[in-house]
C-alpha cells in the first residue's frame, strides 16, 4: 500500500486534536449538527436524528444547511413552509437520492460496473396535534424498486422526558447519512458483502423507546423484536422482543458524544446467536471545520455441535469537513473494518474524498472518491488481493 495511504489516518487524527485545540467560532452535529453545535433531534422530529425534519429543521434546510438567512440573492426572500397550516399541523417532506456508481477492482481501462440506480426516495408526513404528540410515518422506496415502511411511530411528550412506541431505527450509535461507514453496513458490497451491525440500519425495528434529557445529558433505551422478530405480524411462535438499545451521551456547544450498546439474541436452525455491539461516536467543531469520528467492537456467539464460537469485530472511522461557503463542503474519510478479528483475511481500510455542492435550497450534489484496500495483500490461495476503487456522483433533492 502507498505511505501516502499509510499515513492518511494519522494525518487525519493530528488535524482533528488541531481542531478540538483551535478556538470556536461557532456553536450548533451527522455533519449538520457537528458544524453547528445542535443536537440532530433540533432539526427533526425523531430526537435520534433522521427522517421528517421540524419547522426549525426545515428553515435550516431552506436557508441551504446554514443558521443564518439568505442575506441576497434569488433566495433571500423565499417563503416557503412545510407545515399545512396552524388548523392543520400537518408536516410533509420528500427524500431522494439519484446516483451514478463506478467501482473498478481489475486492472484495464473500464469500470468492473457502472450505471446509474435510485438509492433511495422516500416520503415522510408528520402530524403533530398538540406539541407533546407527535405522529410520524414514511415509506421508502429501495434501489430494488420495492417500497417499504420506514418509520410509523407515535411520541408522547412528557417534560424532558418521551415515549415512543411503533416502528423505528434504533438508536445505536450515531445515525449517519451514509450507511457505508465502517460500523453501519460498511463498505464491502462487491467483495461480497459483510457489515459491522447485525441488523441493516436502512430498516426499522418495532418496539418502545424512552428518553430523556438533563442539561447537555442526554440518554435513549430502546427494547424491540430484533433480528429474527422483524416483519412478523403478530410474531411467530417462539420469537419474542429480544434487542435492547441504549446510548448514553453528552452535547455542547462544541463537542458531543455518547456510548452506545446493542444486545440481540435469536435461533437459527435451532441454535442460538447472541450479537452484541458497543462504541462511542464524537463530534467537533471549529469555525469552518468539523470532525466527525465513531468507534465500535463487537461478538456474535453462536452455539454449535461442538460448542459455542465466538466471532469478533471491530470498525471506526474519521472525518475532516470543511465549509468555506453555504455552498460547498469537502471532506476526508478513513475507514476501518474488521469482520473477524483472528485474521486479517477479515480487515480493509477504506479511503476517501468526497464533496458536495448546493447551488439552490433543497437540492444537492455529491462526489466521491474511494478506496478499499484489503489489509492482507493475498488471499488463501496466495493469489493477490486487488484494491477496489469507487466513484460516484449524487443528485440528492429533499424537501
Amino acid at each position: 500500500m502507498p505511505r501516502l495511504f499509510r499515513a492518511f489516518p494519522f494525518l487525519l487524527v493530528f488535524a482533528g486534536l488541531l481542531l478540538v485545540l483551535l478556538p470556536s467560532r461557532g456553536a450548533s452535529v451527522p455533519l449538520f449538527a457537528a458544524r453547528t453545535g445542535l443536537q440532530c433531534g433540533t432539526c427533526h422530529f425523531d430526537p435520534n436524528g433522521g427522517g421528517a425534519r421540524n419547522e426549525f429543521g426545515f428553515a435550516y434546510a431552506k436557508n441551504r444547511h446554514s443558521l443564518e438567512a439568505e442575506a441576497d440573492g434569488e433566495f433571500k426572500d423565499l417563503a416557503l413552509r412545510n407545515r399545512v397550516g396552524d388548523d392543520l399541523p400537518l408536516y410533509f417532506g420528500v427524500n431522494q437520492r439519484f446516483m451514478l456508481l463506478a467501482d473498478h477492482r481489475e486492472i484495464g481501462d473500464l469500470p468492473d460496473a457502472s450505471g446509474f440506480f435510485n438509492m433511495e426516495s422516500g416520503l415522510h408526513v408528520t402530524f403533530q396535534p398538540v406539541s407533546r404528540l407527535t405522529l410520524a410515518y414514511s415509506t421508502l422506496t429501495s434501489p430494488s424498486g420495492l417500497a417499504s415502511t420506514r418509520d410509523a411511530w407515535g411520541m408522547i411528550g412528557m417534560g424532558p422526558h418521551y415515549l415512543k412506541a411503533g416502528q423505528f431505527r434504533v438508536p445505536f450509535g450515531l445515525r449517519m447519512d451514509d450507511h457505508t461507514v465502517a460500523t453501519r453496513n460498511s463498505f464491502l458490497d462487491y467483495y461480497g458483502g459483510g457489515r459491522f451491525l447485525p441488523y441493516d440500519p436502512h430498516f426499522s425495528d418495532r418496539g418502545v423507546e424512552f428518553g430523556a434529557t438533563h442539561g447537555s445529558m442526554f440518554g435513549r433505551a430502546s427494547w424491540t423484536n430484533g433480528v429474527s422478530a422483524q416483519g412478523a405480524n403478530p410474531p411467530a411462535d417462539g420469537k419474542h422482543p429480544q434487542a435492547l438499545t441504549a446510548k448514553l451521551g453528552y452535547a455542547a456547544p462544541r463537542y458531543q458524544g455518547a456510548v452506545s450498546v446493542y444486545d440481540e439474541f435469536h435461533q437459527t436452525g435451532g441454535r442460538g446467536v447472541r450479537s452484541s455491539r458497543w462504541g462511542y461516536y464524537g463530534m467537533a467543531n471549529a469555525g469552518k471545520f468539523a470532525l466527525l469520528g465513531e468507534a465500535a467492537a463487537g461478538t456474535d456467539k453462536r452455539e454449535t455441535a461442538g460448542g459455542p464460537v465466538a466471532t469478533n469485530q471491530l470498525a471506526y472511522w474519521v472525518e475532516v469537513d470543511y465549509t468555506p461557503h453555504r455552498q460547498y463542503n469537502v471532506r476526508a474519510r478513513y475507514d476501518h473494518l474488521e469482520l473477524d478479528r483472528s485474521t486479517q483475511q477479515a480487515s480493509y481500510n477504506r479511503y476517501s474524498i468526497e464533496g458536495e455542492y448546493q447551488p439552490l435550497p433543497f437540492a444537492e450534489i455529491r462526489w466521491t472518491l474511494r478506496m478499499i484496500d484489503p489489509v492482507a495483500e493475498r488471499n488463501t490461495f496466495d493469489e493477490v488481493r486487488e484494491s477496489e476503487k469507487q466513484g460516484y456522483i449524487q443528485f440528492h433533492f429533499s424537501y
